[in-house]
């Protein structure tokens, strides 16, 4: 019993320092480049994506040797079994990660967020999409997946699941997403995605799956916004009717075949 508490609270000191480690070096790469903000061609945009930047890798230099291994690449997955499995999961993440965007994008915008309020409650847009679809794609694609992937797949949700059941840790992973982002609208939001994030790594077996979902995911919404073409395409009713389509199939396939791979799972 000593040794399991003990095993325990190691890894909640774990978890705890890689997100003090995060948000430390966010801040202080944030007040040092603060500096040089006229340097910068985008300003305070530029600075806060150099600082996101710096803020991912640091808080990976916190997932020890031990735990990389099984973060990027977890023989024991089902899917990490042969070459044309993983790239079936793959297509599955992509078009998984689509179809959510579609609908939950089509859902929120039928709801009246407005009527709530202020900006802890709707995302301010302005500022979000101020900067040019290239830096976008750089700052909210690349380095914005690529840091929050680290922090809340590979340090919180990663090691929670060393000492708790895979639901509570998705669930743990999931709220502190969804809390990171700092609105109603965006944190119900990334609680949602987060969630399905947390068990595409889970039974894919790899960290690199959950930045595909989300650097699809992110794609998807900045293409939409630069591009009101490509947003009557993406959200046209066929598309949506589609995405709705998929994902209750999805949901009926996982549930049907979730037995069956954990066991499979087992036997390896």
């Amino acid at each position: 019993m000593k040794k399991e508490y003990s095993f325990k609270s190691k890894i909640l000191r774990k978890i705890v320092i890689g997100i003090a480690v995060y948000g430390a070096a966010y801040l202080v790469s944030l007040i040092a480049l603060s500096s040089f903000v006229s340097l910068f061609r985008y300003g305070k945009d530029s600075i806060s994506m150099i600082a996101t930047l710096i803020a991912g890798f640091a808080a990976f230099l916190t997932v020890t040797a031990d735990e990389k291994p099984l973060l990027l690449f977890d023989p024991s997955a089902v899917f990490s079994k042969k070459p044309y499995l993983i790239v079936l999961f793959i297509l599955f993440v992509i078009f998984t990660s689509y179809s959510l965007t579609v609908s939950f994008n089509f859902l929120y915008s039928k709801i009246p967020w407005q009527v709530l309020g202020d900006k802890y409650v709707v995302q301010d847009n302005e500022s979000l999409y101020a900067i040019p679809l290239l830096v976008r794609i750089i700052a909210y694609v690349i380095i914005g997946p690529f840091a929050e992937e680290v922090l809340f797949r590979g340090v919180v949700f990663f090691r929670f699941k060393k000492i708790l059941p895979v639901w509570a840790s998705v669930l743990a992973a999931s709220i502190f997403f969804g809390l990171y982002h700092g609105n109603l609208m965006q944190g119900t939001y990334a609680f949602f995605m987060g969630s399905v994030m947390c068990l595409v790594m889970h039974y894919g077996g790899s960290f690199f799956y959950p930045l595909i979902f989300h650097i699809v995911a992110n794609l998807i919404s900045n293409l939409c916004f630069e591009s009101a073409h490509i947003n009557n395409v993406v959200y046209s009713t066929p598309s949506i009717i589609a995405s709705i389509a998929y994902i209750v199939v999805a949901i009926i396939i996982s549930y049907v075949f979730k037995g069956k791979l954990t066991k499979k799972d087992k036997k390896c």
